[in-house]
């Protein structure tokens, strides 16, 4: 993905210690499984259609924004591991481009800026290699409380 605005180096391997808990029981719940990708995380979930979809037989707006948001955000915080500092969602904007019902969803994201107090990023949900969501995110930068992992 291309760079943004405070790109600085990462440890791939820190990052990959990041992601093995980052695997929330939210990620197992639906189906999500991060993973690296030349240097991003990426978020894969195949559509499963017992889960997944809604009344009308296509996959719930929920499941493609949970997919974004996670993508973005992992993206963002992969940049603060270390330093004491978390980026959480404080809004995510979602544009459903088209609708799907199978396959598997993979979300990308980048961080467009990443500060001492917010963050800004972007992401894309794809099936296929087809764009079916976009998003961008603005994130709150915290920083870690005591006893919390790092």
């Amino acid at each position: 993905m291309a760079s943004y605005l405070n790109e600085g180096p990462v440890d791939l391997k820190v990052v990959q210690e990041f992601l093995s808990r980052a695997s929330s029981s939210w990620y197992k719940l639906i189906g999500m499984r991060p993973r690296i990708v030349d240097g991003d995380v990426v978020i894969e979930l195949d559509l499963d259609e017992a889960k997944h979809l809604q009344a009308l037989g296509v996959a719930h707006g929920g499941v493609i924004a949970s997919v974004l948001d996670s993508a973005i955000a992992l993206n963002v915080n992969k940049r603060l591991v270390g330093t004491g500092r978390v980026a959480v969602t404080a809004q995510l904007n979602v544009h459903y481009l088209r609708s799907v019902c199978r396959g598997r969803l993979v979300g990308t994201g980048r961080p467009v800026y990443v500060g001492s107090r917010t963050a800004v990023g972007y992401g894309e949900a794809r099936v296929e290699g087809n764009v079916v969501a976009i998003a961008t995110a603005t994130l709150a930068v915290r920083e870690l409380k005591k006893g919390a992992p790092t």
